[in-house]
């Protein structure tokens, strides 16, 4: 059974569960395989841990089991999501959508297994919530030769500001917001990010 996982800590953007509601919708249309949702809160976190370092909660070793993937609130799933929930490697993230020398966490696809240590290291090293590229260069100064997702499933995964200029992209599957504007406030992709 493949874990989704989302990250909704105090309520993202103060419409979190809206947020986490469509994900999950999106994701149920388009993907086939079994799955089972898990949804992170501020609950499940360590104490005085904000924003994007929420996410180091998922790699905490035993919180799952088998395969794993990840998507940031603020994504749009626009096709198949079976060809990515396939993925059997050992760990896959974006490459940072303007600097692809650089790793970026928006969707992320691993073996629960596998990323036990992006945990244990940042848990060794005081839980610091600083790194120059963010959560994305944490991860990537753990695990420097990790896959690639864009490069692993090329145009499936793009961005809104980067690539949806005139529309999503023919072959599209995910659709990355990062920054303004999010999606709720792009009515052209609400057929997509509904419940």
């Amino acid at each position: 059974m493949l874990n989704i996982i989302m990250v909704n800590a105090w309520n993202y953007l103060g419409r979190g569960q809206d947020y986490v509601d469509r994900l999950k919708s999106g994701v149920t249309r388009n993907l086939t395989v079994p799955h089972t949702f898990h949804i992170l809160t501020e609950a499940d976190v360590p104490d005085g841990t904000v924003g994007y370092w929420c996410k180091m909660a998922m790699f905490q070793p035993g919180r799952f089991k088998g395969r794993c993937l990840f998507f940031d609130l603020d994504t749009v799933i626009v096709g198949s999501l079976d060809d990515i929930a396939a993925y059997k490697g050992d760990f896959a993230q974006l490459s940072d959508l303007y600097y692809p020398e650089r790793g970026a966490s928006g969707v992320l696809a691993w073996d629960a297994d596998k990323a036990a240590p992006i945990w244990t290291i940042w848990e060794r090293a005081g839980r610091p919530q600083f790194h120059q590229y963010g959560d994305g260069g944490w991860i990537d100064s753990i695990l420097p030769d990790c896959d690639r997702l864009q490069n692993l499933y090329p145009d499936q995964i793009v961005s809104f500001k980067a690539h949806c200029k005139n529309g999503v992209p023919e072959g599209a599957r995910v659709v990355a917001f990062h920054g303004q504007p999010r999606p709720h406030q792009m009515y052209d992709l609400m057929q997509h990010w509904r419940t």
